[in-house]
């Protein structure tokens, strides 16, 4: 009987014991929240920021706030954030801040795709309207914001408005409106409404790679990289060889694709590594340490800026920067070295023969005999050189030595 007790006891102790630590670990996993911040177009850079601060979100099982202002964007990139914010895992609150802050356009369809919806005093969204107009891309713009809307519970209708008639709404209409959840001055605000009240707020900033990528992928620099490009390949066409016009005009072009959302950002980050190593593998075969090293080293950068996540593999954004540092440096000590060992002198075929000097054992009208290393061979010479006459090698036509009288000096 006293057996039994203890072992009662014991459970009881061990249920405790399991609810006190299960609740100590949800209170730890709700004791903060992400927050990022967007500011300017909405672009592909953007879109792979916003992307990876949901990935870090659901990895620690937290809410996120996105903090936006924006006149409006790509549709490519548009449509990138919406997606994974509907397949989002975790809540995801879309906050219009600070004052006098929009969401027009692109920002738009990113308010009503959130859980919740939030707008600062004296900000404006709406004006969704495709530029420039088109009858086809503003209903296929309409439907698909009203089934965003719709998904949300938001009002379809209106959202179709933002679209069709370029409605904007400042906060007030907006909440009245239920287009919106709430109006809110602050953070706690917006933690409160989560449930989430006094909880530490954590900002997620745009690391280096993810600005550089918000700069290239901005439209107006997009198409400079898209006329660049053009120009390079132009250039490359109407000059013999490759060249450095050439292989800058291919990293321009598939910069501008991603940016112009044609490729997505793995793609072109495979394309520009896969770029690179050829350039490079060339740059071995080649004398000279020229365009094709320097443009595939930074083909080979990019590329390796822009893989976070490889179509296949998933690679980790502190792994990406190792490797780029760690190829970056392997490939310039490999480099050296062979560029030392091609520096060492022929000492077989043509090229040994090349700037060598021999003697005219027949005149050479222009054809003839000439004595060089120990052996006879039959040379050529414009400037008909006589017996005895020292010549120069300039090159070897088959079996033929391509000679010049030797000048002796004074």
């Amino acid at each position: 009987m006293i057996s039994n007790r203890r072992l009662l006891v014991l459970v009881a102790f061990l249920v405790l014991l399991g609810s006190s630590a299960l609740a100590h670990a949800q209170s730890t996993q709700q004791d903060f929240v992400y927050a990022v911040e967007v500011k300017g177009d909405i672009n592909a850079g953007v879109a792979d920021f916003i992307e990876k601060s949901i990935d870090q979100a659901e990895r620690d099982n937290v809410a996120l706030i996105i903090k936006l202002d924006t006149p409006g964007g790509l549709l490519s990139a548009t449509e990138q954030i919406v997606k994974r914010m509907q397949g989002s895992k975790v809540p995801i609150v879309v906050w219009v801040t600070p004052r006098g802050a929009w969401a027009y356009s692109a920002g738009t369809f990113i308010l009503l795709a959130s859980n919740a919806a939030a707008m600062d005093n004296s900000t404006v969204i709406g004006a969704a309207q495709p530029r420039p107009e088109d009858p086809k891309i503003t209903q296929a713009m309409a439907e698909w914001i009203e089934t965003i809307a719709r998904d949300r519970g938001r009002p379809p209708e209106i959202a179709r408005s933002f679209v069709e008639n370029n409605r904007t709404m400042d906060p007030e209409e907006a909440f009245q409106e239920n287009v919106i959840d709430l109006i809110a001055s602050n953070e706690n605000e917006i933690l409160t409404y989560i449930g989430k009240s006094g909880a530490e707020v954590r900002e997620i900033e745009m690391g280096w790679i993810s600005k550089f990528l918000s700069i290239i992928s901005n439209p107006q620099i997009v198409i400079v990289l898209f006329i660049l490009g053009l120009f390079g390949l132009i250039a490359e066409v109407s000059t013999p060889g490759i060249g450095l016009p050439g292989i800058a005009g291919v990293i321009c072009l598939l910069l501008a694709f991603w940016g112009m959302g044609v490729l997505e950002i793995n793609y072109a980050g495979v394309a520009l590594m896969g770029l690179g190593i050829v350039l490079l593998a060339y740059e071995l075969l080649t004398p000279g340490f020229g365009v094709f090293g320097i443009g595939g080293i930074a083909a080979l950068v990019l590329g390796l800026m822009m893989v976070d996540k490889e179509p296949w593999i998933e690679v980790a954004g502190a792994v990406v920067k190792g490797i780029i540092l760690g190829v970056v440096a392997i490939l310039g000590v490999v480099l050296v070295l062979v560029r030392r060992t091609m520096k060492k002198p022929v000492v077989v075929g043509k090229e040994e023969l090349i700037g060598k000097v021999g003697v005219a054992t027949t005149a050479l009208a222009p054809e003839g005999l000439v004595k060089l290393k120990g052996e006879l061979w039959t040379a050529v010479c414009k400037e008909h050189a006589k017996k005895g006459q020292e010549v120069i090698v300039r090159d070897v036509a088959g079996v033929k030595l391509v000679v010049k009288r030797r000048r002796k000096k004074g």
